[in-house]
């Protein structure tokens, strides 16, 4: 039995477009079926987190809750149902949906504030009940890699999905990148490992730049987007601004492709120029997509980006520009917000 005396400490979002509370929640007295405790070691914050405090999808539901989709950390507890992992096993933490049982979502108790949302899987806190089909077992990471290790929760598997499953980009296709955030970033990280030279990352942060001068990328501020004069294999959006997703339409080549990965708000309109365009086969047959996670499925494919990760630290390690201490995780999402960093690291 857990002890529901003890409590840990959690960022818990109890109201849009305001900063997480950093708050003490209650263990559970039990796990239910299908349900990990996982002591979180690691974290980072991902776009997602952002639009979710902004409220891109609309009037969150579930508030108060707990936020984070990609972490890592070590199995404590688990209920008898669950034969995936066992006690003291590595985990990445990850949103897509894995191999095991589907837990109910979890909550939690807090003195002060009554219950606590959560969903199958919650990384920004000290301990997590996540579904055991939100954690899958590592064997090459440690806490030497702890502030990487969280990349395999989303950034990394995301990227590479879209790449070798949802684009299928070949070595010679050039590549339009828009927007310089984690996702957007860390595919030019793995184009990159992938010997791609030719991929232009556009952003409207020109206060960004130094950092994409680490990962050594050719960079344009979006302000001089017409300065653009060639057409593009593949073009990926990662964010979620209708304008900068129609602009991007007109940069994608004859019989190119055009990915959706960032979402627009709720209620946003979309327009595309000339759409004969999607059906003007053979002359011309632009194919959008919209992205599905990268078709990641992390029971098949986590154990190759766990090795593709350790291979290449010092390429990835260019990714995260900051780390912050759980309390000081406003900081951290401050930073995201203002465009004043890439990924940003979250340890316990």
């Amino acid at each position: 039995m857990l002890n529901s005396q003890k409590t840990f400490k959690a960022a818990v979002l109890f109201a849009q477009n305001k900063p997480l509370k950093v708050i003490d929640l209650h263990f559970p007295n039990k796990l239910d079926k299908g349900q990990v405790l996982v002591k979180v070691i690691s974290a980072s914050i991902c776009g997602a987190q952002l639009g979710e405090i902004k409220g891109v999808k609309g009037p969150d539901k579930w508030l108060p809750h707990c936020m984070g989709h990609e972490g890592y950390g070590i199995v404590v507890a688990k209920n008898s149902s669950s034969k995936k992992v066992k006690v003291n096993d590595k985990v990445i933490l990850h949103w897509r949906k894995g191999s095991g049982l589907n837990a109910k979502p979890a909550n939690y108790l807090s003195k002060k504030y009554g219950q606590i949302n959560a969903g199958q899987v919650t990384t920004f806190q000290e301990y997590a009940v996540v579904s055991e089909n939100r954690v899958t077992k590592v064997k090459l990471i440690n806490n030497k890699n702890k502030f990487l290790a969280p990349l395999l929760g989303c950034a990394i598997p995301t990227s590479w999905g879209i790449i070798n499953k949802e684009l299928k980009i070949k070595k010679n296709d050039n590549v339009l990148i828009l927007g310089a955030g984690g996702i957007g970033t860390t595919i030019f990280t793995l184009l990159k490992i992938n010997k791609n030279n030719k991929c232009l990352l556009v952003d409207k942060y020109s206060r960004k730049s130094k950092f994409i001068n680490r990962i050594k990328a050719k960079y344009l501020d979006i302000k001089n987007l017409k300065k653009i004069n060639e057409k593009f294999d593949h073009v990926i959006d990662t964010t979620g601004n209708t304008d900068v997703m129609r602009r991007g339409f007109n940069f994608v080549k004859k019989n190119g492709k055009i990915i959706f990965v960032g979402q627009p708000k709720k209620g946003g309109k979309l327009i595309i120029n000339d759409p004969l365009r999607l059906f003007n086969h053979p002359n011309d047959h632009v194919k959008i997509i919209t992205s599905d996670g990268g078709l990641f499925n992390p029971k098949k494919d986590m154990k190759y980006i766990e090795k593709l990760l350790i291979k290449n630290k010092s390429e990835f390690s260019r990714l995260l520009s900051h780390k912050f201490s759980l309390v000081d995780i406003n900081k951290g999402l401050k930073f995201a917000f203002k465009g004043k960093s890439l990924r940003v690291g979250i340890t316990n």
